[in-house]
């Protein structure tokens, strides 16, 4: 979708014309009379705008009175009060902050970041009934204001700004009749399309379905079937015909780490190859999102490899912070042909939950999963990772660590070590640990 250009702000606009999936209308693009060019000569019989005032087909924005009073004091007010040198000046500061984040933000990302906050601030709109193609679920709680609302909206890509959601609700009495619940949206609507969505009760998804991260297939389908009355055995047989889900060539034909965690709809009439199907579009969608075939070449590695990577990361943390730390290790042990020596990958070996440590006997089992006995990666993934995992294989740090440990895993803590010596005294944290907490660790 291309936007119209907005007739103010101009220098603005060229700065953030970047190529994305889609961009926004601004405000101005829906006045009925082109403004004032800078430079326009003015006709003598032309009365001058009256800054102070809102235009009649144009209204005021409440918005803009609590932006000003964030940035220039209590009482909104600058020197000479008229509300075009305040406009002037705050677009000034945003162009000056903006610019800082850019520099101070790192390339791309940094432009993203600072883009988002001008079009936050400008109140932008995107055009239509959204982007077919996308389903987003977006909750809505009870007692959320109009402006969390919108918040949630533009977090989640629905609407091009909070702004632009809070001027067309404002101008709706029906706004304060949105109900509380899960709605199923598209990316990029207007904000008029998003509101008319929300305020049709219809519109209220009751056929929802939420799977975790770090789920294994075999509990994936335990609670579809739950959930949907679909028997766990059409789980499993649509889950052994990989090329009628669309499953990519690189999964090797095993579904395992291609369920994509989500909160996903279904119909009383879907199949359980449907409702496979839409998990791993999902997890299409997000591997294209986070480049996970060009990150993965990068690493010298199959993207197969960097999502078994990432089904071990999304079992051995529960801190994602340190997802990319945890990854360098793997990585490094991986190249220097050390054996990865993961619980996570025994107790998947061992078909056990609910523990975090193994024990010697567990450590001996016979299998392919089991990195304490053999070299190198399993031959498949060991659950079905989030994003989050995900983006930490893809992303490692870079240094060289051998080791970690979470030393709290309620909180997540974990620590690294280059050497042994540096390591062992990691573990005797950890077993500190367990013996506060021995009904979760191994003998």
């Amino acid at each position: 979708m291309k936007p119209k250009r907005a007739a103010d702000d101009g220098d603005l606009d060229d700065f953030f014309a970047a190529p994305g999936p889609a961009r926004a209308t601004s405000r101005a693009d829906d006045d009925d009379e082109p403004r004032r060019r800078p430079g326009r000569a003015q006709d003598p019989d032309e009365k001058e705008e009256e800054p102070d005032e809102a235009r009649e087909d144009e209204p005021a924005d409440e918005d803009d009175e609590d932006l000003g009073d964030d940035l220039l004091g209590a009482d909104g007010a600058t020197p000479g009060g008229r509300r075009g040198r305040r406009g002037s000046r705050l677009k000034s500061v945003i162009a000056v902050l903006l610019s800082i984040a850019i520099i101070g933000g790192g390339g791309y990302l940094g432009f993203q970041k600072a883009s988002q906050a001008w079009t936050s601030y400008r109140g932008v709109d995107y055009e239509g009934a959204g982007d077919e193609s996308t389903s987003v679920p977006v909750t809505i709680r009870e007692g959320m204001t109009i402006t969390e609302i919108g918040d949630t909206l533009a977090a989640d890509q629905v609407v091009a700004s909070s702004r632009a959601f809070v001027r067309i609700a404002n101008q709706d009495e029906r706004s304060s009749s949105i109900h509380a619940g899960t709605y199923m949206m598209r990316q990029h609507m207007s904000a008029r399309a998003a509101l008319d969505l929300l305020l049709d009760p219809a519109n209220l998804a009751t056929n929802l379905i939420t799977l975790r991260e770090g789920l294994r297939d075999s509990e994936v389908f335990a609670q579809l079937s739950q959930t949907t009355g679909i028997p766990v055995s059409d789980f499993e047989a649509a889950a052994a015909d990989p090329a009628a889900l669309g499953l990519p060539d690189y999964a090797q034909g095993d579904v395992e780490g291609y369920l994509f965690p989500e909160t996903y709809t279904y119909d009383p009439a879907d199949t359980a190859a449907d409702v496979l199907t839409k998990m791993i579009d999902q997890f299409k969608r997000i591997a294209t999102e986070e480049d996970l075939a060009g990150r993965a070449a990068a690493l010298g590695r199959s993207p197969h490899d960097v999502v078994v990577v990432a089904s071990i990361i999304e079992k051995e943390t529960t801190n994602f912070d340190y997802g990319p730390q945890i990854a360098e290790v793997f990585y490094n042990r991986l190249e220097r042909n050390v054996k990865l020596q993961s619980d996570a990958t025994v107790i998947y070996a061992n078909n056990m939950t609910g523990r975090i440590t193994t024990t010697d006997e567990e450590r001996s089992v016979d299998s392919p999963y089991n990195t304490y006995t053999r070299e190198g990666l399993p031959p498949g993934a060991i659950s079905n990772p989030g994003q989050e995992a995900l983006h930490s294989a893809l992303n490692p740090a870079s240094g060289d660590y051998m080791y970690f440990v979470a030393v709290n895993p309620d909180t997540g803590e974990t620590k690294f070590a280059v050497t042994e010596e540096e390591h062992a005294a990691n573990v005797a944290e950890f077993q500190a640990w367990c013996q506060d907490n021995a009904d979760r660790c191994g003998e």
